[in-house]
């Protein structure tokens, strides 16, 4: 944990340091983390949406106004991709699509694709395996579907305004609209948005967004 009298903090994997000096060198930063011995661990910079790698002797200069980022991971293999064409390293043999949209910078209503996989889309959820070999290409672009959670599962929708009708029919595939009601709240919408789904209202759907349907008799 950093104290007092350190002017420079910095994060390893979350945990917070620091050190009094401006300029320390990639074995003096996985020694302070505790990573030892220094030569058994991969160090990775995130700077500029990018991540690259600091190897024992490379020179880190500190920024006394923000605290800089590295993740590390045990081993000495540095595997290498692409994020919307910016040259990235990283000390796993897998990225999730979770660290490529937080450490890349890329906006969550954007959807990620891999360019070797005939530009499959990569889930919110899932993972891409880096390969020893070549280069993989991650691309972000206007998506055209996004998921939601209804209920507590995940569907897969057009990304486009939506009726209360058609979110309760997620909900409840059967759903009858004649003899039972249907209470739709929302969560984690546009601009974070939050409230009721009523009936002849539609609404704008996001990555992420939370649905609860509950059903009742009208009579």
């Amino acid at each position: 944990m950093a104290q007092g009298h350190n002017k420079f903090e910095f994060t390893v994997n979350g945990a917070l340091h620091g050190t009094g000096d401006r300029i320390i060198d990639g074995n003096q930063i996985r020694e302070i983390a505790g990573l030892l011995p220094a030569s058994s661990f991969v160090l990775i910079q995130i700077v500029e949406a990018t991540g690259r790698s600091i190897g024992l002797e490379d020179e880190v200069k500190f920024d006394s106004k923000e605290k800089a980022v590295f993740l590390s991971w045990p081993g000495d293999r540095i595997y290498t991709f692409t994020v919307d064409e910016r040259g990235w390293e990283w000390g796993s043999g897998t990225i999730s699509a979770a660290d490529v949209y937080r450490y890349a910078g890329i906006d969550e209503d954007l959807e990620l694709i891999l360019d070797s996989s005939h530009d499959a889309i990569i889930p919110a959820e899932g993972e891409v395996t880096l390969s020893e070999d070549g280069v993989e290409r991650i691309r972000s672009r206007e998506a055209k579907t996004v998921t939601i959670k209804v209920n507590g599962r995940p569907r897969t929708v057009p990304k486009q305004k939506h009726s209360y009708r058609e979110i309760a029919l997620l909900a409840y595939p059967d759903a009858n609209f004649e003899n039972f009601k249907y209470t739709i709240t929302y969560l984690k919408g546009v601009h974070g948005a939050e409230g009721d789904l009523v009936e002849g209202e539609k609404i704008e759907v996001k990555n992420g967004m939370v649905f609860n349907v509950r059903r009742s008799d009208k009579s």
